[in-house]
């Protein structure tokens, strides 16, 4: 039977935010992983998991009210949450706190990273059909509604009829 070895280290690491709190001080928060219930309600909210339920319903986006919300940062910075709270954090530095461990837990560091450069402010959905970062080359391609064949119409040159140039049709 094989033995395996022990589980890499950085499974259990945390996520250390920085805060500016108020009086000039700054707080680095350690913010644990999450437990596997907490973590299976969130990525199945915020995750492909979810997108069945929303094609169903034929919703985009999900509607939360602040005590939601507020609830949703709580569950993703655990105790962190309080401690922000009785630190004087602004709600502006939560909500950052808040998603920033969001996309941390469901989606990595490089994700979080990215949320929290932007301030804790998530990149805003495209309206478009195509990916942002594709350029018209790198778009895939689709047959247009003329061709459904999927195979370009051959072209002729100016003038041909598409007859022979024989009267015998040869």
């Amino acid at each position: 039977m094989p033995k395996f070895p022990e589980l890499d280290a950085s499974l259990g690491e945390t996520l250390d935010l920085p805060v500016p709190l108020p009086a000039g001080r700054v707080m680095t928060y350690s913010v644990l992983p999450l437990d596997a219930d907490t973590w299976a309600r969130l990525a199945s909210r915020f995750t492909g998991l979810k997108d069945k339920a929303a094609t169903a319903n034929d919703e985009d986006e999900e509607v939360a009210d602040d005590k939601s919300e507020a609830a949703l940062y709580r569950q993703s910075l655990g105790s962190v949450y309080d401690d922000l709270v009785s630190d004087g954090a602004t709600w502006k530095q939560i909500r950052a706190c808040g998603l920033t461990a969001l996309t941390w837990h469901i989606h990595g560091t490089e994700a979080a990273m990215e949320i929290w450069a932007r301030g804790g402010v998530p990149k805003p959905r495209s309206t478009s059909t195509t990916d942002e970062t594709e350029t018209p080359a790198e778009a895939p391609s689709t047959p247009s509604p003329a061709s459904a064949s999927g195979t370009t119409p051959s072209r002729r040159t100016r003038g041909s009829s598409g007859r022979t140039s024989s009267p015998a049709g040869r």
